[in-house]
């Protein structure tokens, strides 16, 4: 009897300290669910928690992160002057050489541009220049111009309006090919009621040194009264 009472005691034990641990897992399970949606719930609440404690760092944040950008980022003023000289042939054939010289001032995508250009006749060109794709001239662009040119010679002179379109390609990181077209629309008449229109294409290569861009040229003016094409041989400085 003793030893059957002893068995039943054993199994007893056995079954209540079963019971306990699955309720003490329970209630460790309960609490680390109980803990863990508390804890999401305030760290859900601190995410969307306004106070001017963090309005203030985050406006710290904010200008030297401003700072950083007004020092490292690039000027929006960009400048570039330039020369080249003209080798070409017009009519029976017949030789001639030109020289021109530009200036141009962009802020950001919008410039203002001056030309030169002294040969058979003399040239004065006042464009506005506006980039619509890309960001510098001494990147790949593509940049739409407008203006008026001045052609003058001991014979004649004639003002037209232009309007054209300047390509550069970038091939490689200092290398690439540029190309510009530009229409002259029909004159004022001049002294003796004659007008004049054409037609400007040009194209090249170039190379750039750091701020140094050497380029080489073909170019084919088709006018009015007079036809010419050659190469021209150039210079160009960015600052």
């Amino acid at each position: 009897m003793n030893r059957v009472r002893k068995v039943k005691t054993v199994e007893t034990s056995h079954v209540f300290l079963f019971i306990l641990i699955l309720t003490l897992n329970s209630a460790l399970c309960f609490a680390d669910d109980v803990y863990t949606f508390v804890i999401q719930k305030q760290q859900a609440k601190e995410k969307n928690r306004w106070s001017l404690e963090d309005w203030l760092d985050t406006r710290d944040r904010m200008r030297i992160q401003d700072l950083w950008f007004a020092v490292h980022s690039p000027s929006p003023y960009e400048y570039k002057v330039g020369g080249s000289y003209q080798l070409g042939q017009s009519g029976s054939p017949r030789n001639f050489n030109t020289s021109e010289a530009y200036f141009a001032a962009y802020a950001t995508i919008v410039g203002l541009e001056v030309r030169y250009e002294s040969g058979m006749d003399q040239r004065w060109f006042g464009l506005f220049n506006f980039r619509v794709f890309g960001y510098h001239d001494q990147s790949t662009n593509i940049t739409l111009q407008a203006g008026l040119r001045n052609s003058s010679s001991s014979d004649y002179s004639f003002n037209n309006a232009l309007a054209g379109a300047e390509l550069t390609f970038y091939l490689r990181r200092y290398f690439g090919l540029e190309g510009m077209y530009r229409h002259y629309f029909s004159s004022t008449p001049n002294s003796t009621g004659v007008t004049s229109s054409g037609d400007r294409f040009q194209a090249g290569a170039f190379i750039d040194f750091s701020a140094l861009r050497f380029y080489g040229d073909y170019y084919s003016d088709t006018e009015t009264w007079i036809s010419q094409s050659g190469v021209a041989l150039g210079m160009r400085v960015y600052f």
